[in-house]
């Protein structure tokens, strides 16, 4: 029969091998990174993000046969693993930060994006949602921003961004409709499921366009609206050119990023 005693020890040495894989792994990060700075000869600044590639490995990991271990506890294991592999990768560089917007700042919001993002990248304040999505533009940073309409319809703003686009919905793991999201200088990729997010200056109600869509062959859902704006989520992943979406309700309308769905 096996003892209390015998099962703590058990543990000890689980934990002594998961420790010295964590170091592997990381080591392994530390090389990568040399080999991207020997390999790369672009003068341009590339975001360490790889939102399509994380959240494909995470997809893979949770479909592994598991005996007790959660998803949830898979989910924040890894996604602490992937934010040190970056914070490694990223030493050269700064690393990576978060900022926040002063004014929208709540405890909800800061919990998503650890979880999100792990514990690694270094994060901040800044005055309100146009200066965090001016401080997106640089590669090193992610801003974290939230959908309460009594924000305004800061998101708008994204239409007119050569870059600075939605990569992740926030809480990352709720099938319910998003709450906040971080937004970044990255093109989004598709992963196979997908979130788009598409905006709509139409006065038409948030059904009506639901329906229009619908008839376009969109599986669509209403996000929030402000300012007479309209914001919903597309399911799969939609090319910011789709001709389906030509002559959409709304005369200012436009895709403005993708998240991942795990």
């Amino acid at each position: 029969m096996t003892t209390l005693t015998d099962l703590r020890a058990q543990i000890d040495a689980l934990d002594a091998d998961l420790l010295r894989l964590v170091d592997a792994r990381a080591a392994l990060g530390k090389a990568i990174g040399e080999a991207k700075a020997r390999e790369d000869t672009s003068t341009e600044a590339v975001s360490l993000l790889r939102p399509d590639r994380e959240a494909m490995l995470i997809r893979k990991l949770l479909a592994m046969p598991r005996g007790a271990a959660s998803n949830e506890v898979v989910v924040r294991v890894w996604r602490e693993l992937i934010s040190e592999n970056l914070r490694i990768q990223g030493q050269a560089r700064g690393g990576l930060h978060l900022n926040f917007s002063a004014k929208e700042h709540s405890r909800e919001v800061l919990v998503w994006a650890r979880e999100r993002f792990g514990i690694a990248p270094s994060f901040g304040y800044v005055d309100d949602t146009t200066a965090a999505v001016a401080a997106a533009r640089d590669v090193r940073n992610i801003s974290i921003l939230s959908l309460d309409p009594r924000g305004g319809a800061w998101w708008a703003r994204l239409l007119a961004e050569k870059s600075v686009r939605i990569i992740a919905a926030l809480p990352e793991m709720s099938q319910a409709r998003p709450h906040a999201v971080a937004v970044a200088s990255i093109a989004p990729e598709p992963t196979g499921d997908d979130l788009t997010f598409w905006v709509s200056d139409s006065g038409e109600r948030e059904e009506r366009i639901i329906d229009d869509l619908s008839q376009r062959g969109f599986a669509a859902d209403w996000v929030c609206s402000a300012q007479g704006l309209k914001l919903f989520s597309l399911i799969g992943f939609v090319q910011e050119n789709d001709a389906r979406l030509h002559g959409a309700l709304g005369s200012l309308t436009g895709i403005i990023g993708a998240a991942p769905r795990i």
